[in-house]
């Protein structure tokens, strides 16, 4: 413990040091003042002894009469009470002594010198004299001393004990008894002690607490179980400072990271640094559009390509909205800084529509298989050689709502997964059964991350046992989530608050500028990543993993999204970067000539003629009459059939998938995939067919671009 250290509700200086560095403290200073004196004889400025004599007898009276009446009372921090005749006179002589001393090394130094052995030893010989009458003078104040600072760390703490107690009264808490406070990152955490009031009862009273404190900003209450698990035992986190606001931006470090230690992705509500460790463990981020699920995506990859020891495939159905930004250094052959070409994309694999998903889900399951028969035993390490594999997938529903296959593969892949390193980063809309895949699924979720919803109904789905605690429409959606572990839940922490780190994923900056945030960070990462291990690589080859990259009609999102020619591989599974494209010359393909056209007329006439040699005139005039006849025949006697019904078939079930979809919407090309997965061997309807259902109905409407929404007030 230092001399600076001040325990609250004690001396701000511990007793063994007090005693000592006082006196010194005083010596010092006094021989301070002698030196000045010394310096103002030597350049002609003695003071006259009279004067000097005056002030000294002055100044000792006046050190003693304010001891004697300062010491008059003592107190134990409650109650006030006299203090003995012998103590006072103790203290005022002890005074007095001191100060006289003082008075007269002054006056000698100001005629003589405080520079000699003998001025030193004096002032060193008092100030050892001193020091253990100092010493008992100090025991007698003691209390007063500890009263005194325990009033200023009352009135510099930053609560008020006694208001808590009574606000929980008046909501309702009864015998709820608060501790002292702990400054925290955020404001400060309250201890409370339950002696009547259960803890689920007082959880439901923070928003009454809120509003009754005055101060407080809605949300600024959370209520945790105590350290010691006791029923009796809890923790009040009061937020003073509103992180879930503040901005915040991804950290500029790229150096190296591995994937077996905890990742920061943000701050916590409390202030502290918002950790997620991403090996074993399979995450599931829910949250409505613009509630802040891609851009904690790309803070995901952001870290992910920051390991020596994971490689990332990922599922983007949002026609490779996050990725292709990532992939862009590499599909146009960028430079890092250092002038090397980025020959390698950062994302080893990437699947942008069904067909090619399934086919990475199946591969997924597939290296865990062929690593679970490999490894002796127990769990693999990720290493440089063996990489953990993490699988992202954003806009999960659109695989896990309506294609078996991909459902199939990834119950299979998260429960096999996890001693092989291969885990799965799920992002949805909503957290219901169907857009994870169903229960089998949604229970293999170790980490559950929950961003802004419209509704409060919304988060059961995501934090069904915590409902009552957990609000999330009451999010401020600009990345800020909710996070349940497993530690949370095993602890009884239950879902906490952070902020995710922000990273700016538009194309353009506000002054309409180019913007490039997430291509350079991926120039700055593209050479930490591995490659997959071999054995990994031969497991995936049968769902085409050596041609991911070379095959243009799998890539054909990427060539779109950047106009960039085919990547072509230097070596079987190594993507290469592409070389760029070769102009048309825009001209159109030469006319067939003349003779052409001659020799297929000649050609269709000697086929004509065949045909008509085979037929008999006679065959063919028996063949009309009778045909004819027939025909007359069945329309006399068959009855005038019913006026046909010229309404397609799926048009009223569309409907209803407009009136299921709720506030979120459905676009046209939700209904043509949808059509096409349910009814394969029917031909949809094109998508101004659906427009104009969607325009006729009285109930439908188009608040945005290309998005169609059920309304209870139907338009006029």
């Amino acid at each position: 413990m230092s001399v600076f250290d001040r325990p609250r509700n004690h001396e701000p200086i511990p007793w063994r040091h007090g005693v000592v560095t006082t006196p010194l403290y005083t010596a010092a200073t006094v021989y301070a003042g002698g030196v000045a004196l010394g310096v103002a004889e030597d350049l002609g400025g003695q003071l006259p002894t009279g004067w000097m004599a005056i002030g000294s007898i002055t100044g000792i009276c006046a050190a003693a009469a304010a001891r004697w009446i300062r010491t008059r009372y003592t107190t134990d921090g409650t109650h006030q009470y006299p203090t003995s005749p012998g103590r006072r006179i103790f203290h005022t002589a002890f005074t007095g002594t001191w100060t006289a001393a003082t008075y007269a090394w002054l006056t000698y130094t100001a005629h003589g010198t405080p520079w000699s052995l003998a001025s030193a030893a004096a002032i060193a010989g008092a100030a050892g004299v001193f020091t253990p009458f100092y010493g008992i003078d100090r025991a007698f104040r003691s209390d007063i001393i500890a009263a005194q600072w325990a009033a200023e760390a009352a009135a510099n703490a930053p609560a008020d004990l006694t208001e808590w107690e009574n606000l929980f009264q008046a909501v309702g808490a009864r015998g709820v008894e608060v501790g002292d406070p702990t400054t925290t990152r955020s404001g400060y955490s309250l201890p409370l002690r339950l002696t009547h009031t259960p803890y689920d009862t007082v959880l439901g009273l923070l928003r009454a607490l809120e509003t009754r404190k005055g101060d407080l900003r809605t949300g600024s209450l959370d209520l945790r179980p105590g350290p010691t698990g006791l029923a009796s035992d809890a923790v009040l986190h009061v937020s003073t400072r509103d992180v879930m606001s503040e901005p915040v931006n991804l950290p500029d470090d790229a150096h190296p990271l591995t994937i077996t230690e905890p990742l920061t992705l943000g701050i916590l509500e409390s202030g502290d640094p918002f950790e997620i460790k991403f090996r074993q463990n399979s995450v599931l981020i829910a949250g409505k559009k613009g509630s802040g699920k891609s851009v904690l995506l790309h803070c995901i990859i952001s870290v992910v390509t920051r390991c020596t020891d994971a490689v990332i495939w990922m599922i983007d159905m949002a026609e490779g909205n996050t990725a292709k930004r990532w992939l862009r250094p590499w599909a146009a052959g960028w430079k890092d800084k250092h002038g090397r070409l980025i020959d390698r994309p950062i994302l080893d694999w990437v699947a942008t529509n069904i067909d090619e998903a399934v086919r990475l889900l199946n591969a997924s399951v597939a290296v865990a298989d062929g690593r679970a028969r490999r490894m002796k035993g127990g769990k693999i390490r990720p290493s440089a050689t063996m990489p953990a594999l993490i699988v992202i997938t954003d806009e999960n529903p659109e695989l896990m709502s309506r294609v078996p296959d991909a459902i199939t593969a990834k119950i299979r892949g998260i429960k096999k997964g996890r001693k092989a390193a291969v885990d799965y980063i799920d992002a949805a809309q909503r957290g219901t059964g169907p857009n994870t895949g169903g229960g089998e699924v949604n229970s293999q979720y170790d980490t559950v991350i929950g961003g802004r919803f419209p509704k409060r109904q919304e988060g059961q789905f995501v934090f069904p046992d915590y409902y009552q605690r957990v609000d999330l429409s009451k999010l401020p959606g600009n990345g800020a989530f909710y996070v349940l572990d497993e530690q949370r839940s095993k602890t009884g922490t239950g879902p906490e608050k952070f902020k995710a780190y922000f990273v700016y994923d538009d194309d353009e900056h506000p002054d309409g500028t180019e913007a490039a945030v997430i291509e350079e960070k991926a120039v700055e990462r593209w050479d930490i990543r591995p490659d997959l291990d071999k054995g990994s690589q031969e497991d995936a080859e049968p769902f085409g993993y050596s041609t991911r990259w070379s095959d243009q009609t799998r890539i054909t999102w990427l060539l779109d999204a950047l106009g960039m020619p085919t990547p072509t591989p230097r070596t079987p599974g190594q993507p290469a970067a592409p070389t760029r494209p070769t102009p048309t010359s825009g001209r159109m393909a030469p006319l067939p000539s003349l003779d052409t056209y001659i020799q297929r007329g000649k050609q269709y006439k000697t086929q004509q003629a065949a045909a008509e040699s085979e037929l008999d005139p006679a065959d063919l005039e028996r063949m009309l009459t009778e045909a004819e006849a027939a025909a007359n025949a069945s329309t006399a006697n068959s009855p005038t059939p019913p006026k046909k019904d010229r309404r397609h078939p799926r048009r009223d079930e569309v409907t209803t998938w407009v009136q299921a979809a709720s506030e979120e919407g459905i676009t046209v090309a939700d209904v043509r995939a949808r059509l096409e997965a349910l009814y394969p061997d029917e031909q949809p309807p094109s998508d101004t067919a659906v427009q104009k259902w969607f325009a006729d109905h009285p109930n439908i409407t188009k608040p945005g671009r290309g998005t169609y929404v059920w309304t209870s007030t139907p338009e006029q």
